[in-house]
């Protein structure tokens, strides 16, 4: 297969929707976090999966506004629509911003078919699991988000696996267990 063209450019508030539906919903459909918060995803409705969509949409709007994090889409060169996309933070240790900023999210709405105890859950193993690699370190630049919608994986835009982050330095510092798969904390050291 060959690889395809992007271009890649900073990520405007207007981008948010299609970031969303053509980005980072699809391409967590089948990741362990996603399953994890709708179990019965297989069977949801379509106006269901929009509700899910919107709620994403929200989220990554209060995101692109925050400016805390910075981010890049990917486009084919031939479309306006996003195919990819990534944000980062860099955490400073201590960063009270960091503390409130996850405060404020906690009022947004929910979906109906957000399994609501097992996200809160696994949010939790997430938040000990990144306080824990993060301990002692300061001046890191944490990688947020990062998709592909699965269309274009393994096409050039992103890294994706393990495997790949390896070869750049990147060592396994720990795993958060899920019903559906386990989510992978990685670190590269600083190379000063």
């Amino acid at each position: 297969m060959s690889q395809i063209s992007f271009r890649l450019s900073d990520v405007d508030l207007s981008d948010t929707e299609n970031i969303a539906r053509y980005v980072e919903v699809p391409s967590m459909q089948n990741g362990p976090l996603y399953r994890t918060m709708v179990p019965l995803s297989g069977t949801i409705t379509d106006a269901q999966r929009d509700e899910i969509t919107r709620w994403y949409i929200d989220m990554l709007k209060d995101a692109f506004q925050d400016r805390t994090e910075s981010s890049l889409k990917a486009q084919h060169l031939n479309s306006n629509v996003p195919v990819g996309f990534c944000g980062w933070t860099i955490i400073k240790q201590n960063d009270k911003r960091v503390e409130a900023k996850e405060k404020s999210k906690k009022g947004s709405w929910l979906p109906g078919v957000i399994d609501v105890n097992a996200w809160v859950t696994l949010s939790g193993d997430l938040r000990v699991e990144r306080n824990r690699d993060l301990e002692n370190l300061d001046n890191i630049c944490r990688l947020t988000f990062m998709a592909v919608n699965p269309k274009y994986q393994r096409q050039g835009i992103a890294p994706e696996g393990a495997r790949l982050y390896e070869k750049f330095g990147f060592e396994i510092v720990g795993r958060v267990k899920t019903p559906y798969g386990a989510i992978t904390s990685m670190l590269r050291p600083s190379r000063q």
